[in-house]
């Protein structure tokens, strides 16, 4: 039920164009309402998140398209780190202490804790990660095997296809 009335006030939120409108002024009769693919050369990255406060819990995506409007692709390793960025960025915000990141990403964890210039989008996300720790105190990025890290992977391989919905303690299978 809290989910349906928070979807329906985003809905009756999205179609108020004034409210729109007045947050950004020069978007009145912008199309903003429709995807269009980016421009030739370019990429699109759509982002959208979701929080269910009832539930405590929350949701998040993103989709980075070409000028054809077809996903692009990026090697597990570059995603692992994209992840452990994502988890070090809400430290930083949240000015959490004590708090220890595990990934079962030996490729990942590796690299940050290397002092190796890399190159490509893993070599930036890396510097990023790099960059992160290095401003955090108390914090800990270690590599655990998947069998420590069953309950995310669970969570990752589903949410690809959980349109709308969150993942709940209940929902995980209790043998993970």
């Amino acid at each position: 039920m809290a989910s349906a009335n928070t979807s329906l006030d985003h809905w009756r939120k999205a179609q108020d164009i004034t409210s729109l409108s007045s947050i950004f002024l020069n978007n009145l009769g912008d199309r903003n309402e429709l995807w269009v693919k980016p421009v030739l050369k370019t990429i699109k990255i759509n982002i959208d998140a979701a929080s269910f406060e009832q539930e405590n819990s929350y949701g998040y995506g993103m989709v980075a398209r070409d000028h054809l409007g077809s996903p692009l692709h990026f090697p597990s390793e570059v995603v692992e780190a994209m992840g452990i960025k994502e988890a070090l960025s809400w430290i930083k915000a949240n000015h959490w202490k004590g708090v220890t990141i595990e990934s079962d990403s030996m490729l990942a964890v590796q690299a940050i804790h290397s002092t190796q210039l890399m190159t490509y989008v893993f070599g930036l996300v890396v510097n990023d990660c790099r960059i992160l720790l290095s401003s955090l105190s108390d914090v800990y990025l270690r590599f655990v095997r998947r069998s420590a890290n069953r309950v995310v992977h669970y969570v990752a391989r589903h949410a690809r296809s959980l349109t709308g919905r969150s993942i709940l303690g209940p929902s995980i299978p209790r043998d993970l």
